[in-house]
């Protein structure tokens, strides 16, 4: 994915909508893709909040104590919360689809904030 994708992807994210496109291309340059197959967990409630993840395509659930709280989708974010607090993550997201992610890493973060 080229980096003016990623900035238009970005866009479209609540978090990232009031940035201008000099900072959404610094973000785009730290961001790496991921790739989530279907039924995969991508991280499980106490695991370290490491990164936040924007979904391009596919589903994810996020759940508590294995109960469903919310199907996530594309162009949706997960994981901020843990990585702005530094916590552990307070729930776990799977993929329900086969998913392209892209992955913000909490150093890249805190820089572009």
């Amino acid at each position: 994915m080229i980096t003016m994708q990623k900035v238009l992807l970005l866009r479209r994210a609540e978090l990232f909508a009031e940035m201008t496109t000099r900072q959404l291309g610094h973000v785009a340059s730290v961001t790496e893709e991921q790739v989530q197959p279907a039924g995969s967990v991508i991280f499980s409630e106490g695991d370290a909040g490491d990164a936040l993840f924007l979904i391009v395509s596919g589903k994810v659930e996020v759940l508590r104590a294995g109960k469903r709280l919310k199907v996530l989708q594309d162009a949706d974010y997960f994981g901020e919360l843990a990585v702005l607090t530094g916590e552990a993550r307070n729930a776990s997201v799977r993929a329900l689809t086969d998913c392209l992610l892209l992955r913000l890493e909490r150093s890249d973060f805190h820089q572009v904030l």
